[in-house]
């Protein structure tokens, strides 16, 4: 990644997630701790964060969500938090049963599953081009996954299809699962930061009888743009701990083992 592509992601990783270690801009750039320092100079230099020991956060008085409509780019969001992703997907994996049909919504935690699922007599239909070619690439039984892939427009960075195309193929199926991502998780539900991915979600909560979101804990008190559902249409919410307070909804939580 090129020197001002890697300034771009990571002002808005900063933005969303508030602040960022330098432990996790070298995990996730493949940079040295130089480089990030030199990162962070630069980018707080113009004025786009604000460094501080030992990473960079936010600017002191920035809105929060400064550019809701971006989505961090996919190599990226991978590498943040993956041990918590990865028990979140093990423990929505324990929820199938072969014979089921399962919606999978893009994102970093829910492509977690695509190793469980892709030897299992399920039938999955995802808008997530990462998922599907994991499932094709790790699928060695002959009776493993069969994967339907949505259509619609491929969002620039994030290996998402969304619109209107991307929609009508999700309301034209039926599931017993929609296993989602959120952007953020709040007292009310879940949020995202862009329009189309939340449509897409919107169309999958619909859809099936059962919706269980994935989502690890440093999403609590993180609110995007859109609201993407309320806790009241979730069947579930699996995460690495429990909230920090009772959901109002008799939504059931799991706390996914280690």
């Amino acid at each position: 990644m090129q020197r001002l592509e890697r300034h771009r992601a990571l002002i808005t990783l900063v933005e969303r997630q508030g602040d960022v270690t330098l432990e996790e801009v070298c995990r996730a750039f493949d940079v040295s701790p130089a480089t990030a320092r030199r990162d962070f100079a630069e980018i707080a230099g113009r004025g786009a964060g604000e460094k501080v020991w030992g990473g960079i956060k936010r600017k002191a008085g920035a809105p929060k969500n400064a550019r809701d409509g971006d989505i961090v780019p996919s190599d990226l969001r991978e590498t943040l938090h993956s041990t918590e992703k990865a028990r979140i997907a093990r423990a929505a994996c324990a929820l199938v049963r072969d014979g089921d049909v399962l919606i999978i919504d893009g994102g970093t935690t829910t492509l977690g599953m695509a190793a469980e699922m892709a030897n299992r007599r399920v039938r999955i239909l995802t808008n997530s081009l990462l998922i599907a070619l994991q499932i094709d690439r790790l699928r060695t039984a002959r009776e493993g996954a069969d994967v339907f892939l949505t259509g619609g427009q491929l969002y620039p960075g994030s290996a998402l299809l969304v619109g209107p195309q991307t929609i009508e193929d999700i309301d034209s199926c039926h599931a017993r699962w929609a296993f989602l991502s959120a952007g953020g998780l709040d007292a009310d539900g879940t949020t995202n930061t862009n329009q189309l991915v939340v449509e897409c979600e919107r169309a999958m909560i619909r859809q099936a009888e059962q919706s269980v979101v994935l989502a690890d804990s440093s999403k609590w008190g993180r609110r995007d743009m859109v609201r993407a559902s309320r806790w009241s249409e979730i069947a579930m919410l699996i995460s690495d701990a429990s909230p920090p307070r009772p959901l109002a909804a008799k939504v059931s939580v799991q706390v996914a083992p280690s």
